[in-house]
């Protein structure tokens, strides 16, 4: 049989579809007329824009000058509520006064903040207690804390408690003794932005009835305004990108409500103009002729394609076929060479390197077993291949997992053995990140790190017994995270218990941060020396350990400091008595020491001072200090 080459024979039938394709150029036709038609609505479209964006821009200025105008008016009314408490009698604590004060200022609330940013009084009680950072609302005033001569005022904001759109301003007393803050409901300029909204102005735009006028809102992907109400306030789904950065005019085509529609569109600051107009009905017979050849074309590029499919089905599929019923057989483990003959010059050199490839598997394989089961590699290899249905492991694995007479047992046992064993592994991890995992060999646990590969073929197991080297290292880390004299935890055990501890996701309950520093350390050091000094400590560690309870974490910082984090309480007279305790440790006379037990103590609670531990051991010390010089005074 003569051999025919697909480098000869696709070419003509490439060539022959290439030129049916080549048909399609039809559409062209249509393209070339539809542009015609629009060229001159192009130029009308740039008039209409150029008004709009003209419209916009005057709007937008003139509601600008409204807002400035409303923010300087909340401005003078908060100056002017100052004012009134800092010339008159009147008790700001008084909510009559307060109220009173409002009407004749004309505002709708007043709010006094002590100069930590904390509501302490005002026109709604409701609000007590809250602070420059109970709201982003709230914190907008932030600044005020850090420069007192600031007066702020916010935007347009809404009022979620109350529903209703809100204005504030703040100013500080003159005696700086708190800050003054108004809001006041914008009601006329909401009025005015709805009476100048660009809804408005474009609905009374005159306009053909053929077509209509959108503006797009790029931020909310809604129409915004439009001279067709049907449509206002849609959201639009483009299926291709909208132009929005050369405010260029860009012309596209779609269909709405079973309509035609020409579509101009210009990017203009936050907005999209868009001009639509009927188009079908101009168009039909465009249409229709461009439709009825492009029919053509398609069934006669089909009718191609279709023999080109019978030809490829009747030479090529049928040796393909021939050749993938012999591939087939490499899953059961055969590596034959394939010996068919197709007659096709191309699949008869696929062939031959094949038959190649085959050689060399199976002479690799061969080659791998002998070195696997003769070199005494240190660690276990196993492998699970699903496409040959094989499984094959070396002795050390076996040796690794603790199987006895694994010499004699049945492969399929073995195999079966190790995937159980492994899995059972994978359940009890010591360290992910490092691919440690706790076994129990015979009842002794063992530290196994398992490294795995996987494909949909199959899986592969590296085992190796890391069990002296991972206690080692576990030992070193322990002793790394505890501090030397006193047996507490060190600064980086403390973080690290601390960073697991809120990472949690049960609730810590009433929980209490304690910064303890013990007094007269170096007086005792100076008189008795270092050796009694140390002494002291770890007697004082102790006694604030066994004092702690169960429910902490007891950390020394460095030389005389202390922590103790108290959780999981139920309530705060039982947190409140356990601190109690340990306070009750000061005056304590330590067994084997002439001392006495002494030291300051201060405490932040969780969650009322803080969420996060390195605010709650900052505001402990603080307190601790405090106490520390208060004992001092004394």
């Amino acid at each position: 049989m003569r051999e025919r080459s697909l480098k000869e024979t696709l070419p003509k039938l490439t060539g022959v579809i290439l030129l049916l394709f080549l048909l399609l150029i039809l559409p062209l036709n249509f393209w070339l007329q539809l542009h015609l038609l629009h060229q001159g609505h192009m130029e009308s479209t740039k008039e209409i824009f150029s008004q709009l964006e003209q419209l916009i821009w005057t709007t937008e200025a003139e509601l600008a000058s409204e807002e400035q105008e409303f923010k300087e008016e909340c401005i003078w009314a908060a100056d002017m509520v100052a004012y009134h408490i800092g010339h008159t009698t009147g008790d700001i604590n008084d909510l009559d006064y307060v109220r009173e004060l409002a009407q004749k200022v004309d505002v709708d609330e007043i709010h006094f903040f002590t100069p930590e940013g904390r509501i302490f009084a005002g026109t709604h009680p409701q609000y007590y207690g809250y602070t420059f950072d109970s709201g982003e609302q709230m914190r907008f005033f932030l600044p005020m804390l850090e420069d007192r001569s600031l007066k702020l005022c916010q935007d347009i904001m809404p009022n979620t408690a109350e529903e209703k759109e809100m204005q504030y301003a703040a100013v500080w007393l003159e005696d700086e003794s708190c800050i003054v803050q108004i809001g006041m409901e914008p009601w006329h300029l909401q009025k005015k932005i709805q009476e100048e909204s660009l809804e408005n102005i474009v609905s009374g735009m005159l306009f053909e009835t053929t077509g209509y006028l959108h503006v797009f809102n790029r931020e909310t992907d809604t129409i915004v305004a439009s001279t067709s109400r049907n449509i206002y306030g849609r959201r639009i789904e483009e299926d291709e990108e909208m132009p929005y950065e050369d405010g260029q005019i860009h012309m596209t085509h779609t269909s709405f409500q079973g309509d035609w529609y020409c579509v101009y569109m210009k990017p203009y600051k936050n907005y999209i103009l868009v001009r639509t107009y009927k188009s079908f009905l101009l168009i039909k017979d465009v249409l229709g002729s461009t439709v009825f050849v492009t029919v053509y074309v398609l069934l006669g590029g089909f009718g191609i394609i279709a023999l080109l499919r019978w030809y490829v089905q009747k030479k090529l599929l049928r040796s393909m076929d021939r050749i993938i019923k012999e591939l087939q057989k490499i899953e059961t483990g055969s590596l034959d060479a394939i010996n068919i003959h197709t007659g096709i010059t191309e699949l008869e050199e696929l062939l031959f390197y094949i038959n190649q490839m085959l050689n060399s598997l199976c002479f690799n394989r061969n080659q791998l077993k002998y070195i696997l089961n003769q070199a005494e590699i240190p660690f276990g290899f196993f492998e699970i291949n699903h496409f040959y249905n094989k499984s094959y492991a070396n002795s050390r694995m076996m040796e690794i997992l603790g199987a006895e007479d694994y010499d004699i047992m049945d492969p399929e046992k073995q195999y079966a053995f190790l995937e159980r064993e492994l899995k059972q592994a994978e359940k009890d991890p010591v360290s992910e990140s490092e691919g440690v995992y706790r076994y129990y060999r015979k009842g002794e646990e063992r530290y196994l790190q398992i490294k795995t590969a996987e494909d949909p073929q199959g899986k592969i197991y590296y085992v190796t017994d890391v069990t002296y080297l991972w206690r080692n290292v576990s030992r070193v880390r322990e002793e790394s995270q505890r501090d030397e004299l006193t047996g507490l935890l060190n600064r980086r055990g403390l973080y690290g218990h601390m960073n697991r501890l809120f990472e949690l996701e049960e609730p810590l309950g009433f929980a209490v941060m304690l910064m303890i520093d013990a007094d007269g350390l170096k007086q005792i050091n100076d008189i008795y020396g270092h050796f009694v000094g140390d002494q002291y400590l770890k007697r004082i560690a102790a006694a604030i350990e066994a004092a702690a309870g169960d429910r902490s974490v007891c950390a020394r910082l460095g030389g005389d400091e202390f922590v103790i984090f108290l959780y999981g309480f139920s309530s705060m007279d039982a947190l409140k008595e356990q601190i109690h305790r340990i306070g009750r440790e000061r005056g304590r006379t330590l067994e084997g020491c002439i001392h006495t037990i002494q030291f300051s103590m201060g405490e932040a609670f969780y969650p009322a001072d803080g969420t996060d531990f390195h605010i709650l051991m900052k505001t402990a010390d603080e307190r601790m200090y405090q106490e520390k010089k208060a004992r001092k005074e004394q």
